[in-house]
């Protein structure tokens, strides 16, 4: 076999270089820290209830977060509100914050259990919740960044 020369090895011994520092244990992106900053019932019909619900999201990295997809399960009362996946196309700024709104349609029928715990006692001031989800973001080779929160949050009408 003829050995290989110089200039054929350095291309293959770079490729491993560059492969084995992109399998650090870092990751590639800090997880933001997502909050749950408001709570707002928009209407309401006989058939459904329709809430906006508004997030802060915090970027710890040196570079902006382009965020595409935010996926959430939302939690008031230990009892599950809503939750799902919406494309989103925000971007959050470097060692900054972000806020996103999402809108959540509820059908009574469906949510009236959840609905019966929550408002047991009358309309609250203030509820506790836990959200939990992940935000895909557009950078490349970047894995979904997973998230989760808990608190207290005003309930506004």
């Amino acid at each position: 076999m003829k050995p290989m020369n110089r200039n054929q090895l350095m291309p293959g011994l770079s490729l491993c270089l560059l492969l084995s520092a992109c399998a650090g244990t870092e990751p590639l992106v800090s997880t933001p820290a997502v909050n749950l900053t408001s709570v707002k019932l928009e209407s309401v019909s006989f058939r459904q209830q329709t809430f906006l619900l508004g997030f802060e999201v915090s970027n710890p990295n040196a570079f902006p977060l382009p965020v595409k997809v935010v996926k959430y399960r939302i939690l008031f009362d230990d009892e599950r509100f809503a939750g799902g996946e919406t494309r989103a196309r925000f971007t959050v700024p470097a060692r900054g914050n972000g806020n996103f709104l999402i809108g959540v349609n509820l059908d009574i029928a469906s949510s009236a259990s959840q609905i019966t715990s929550l408002l047991a006692g009358g309309v609250p001031d203030h509820v506790s919740y836990r959200v939990e989800g992940a935000l895909t973001v557009d950078i490349p080779f970047a894995r979904p960044l997973r998230f989760a929160s808990s608190g207290v949050i005003p309930v506004g009408r």
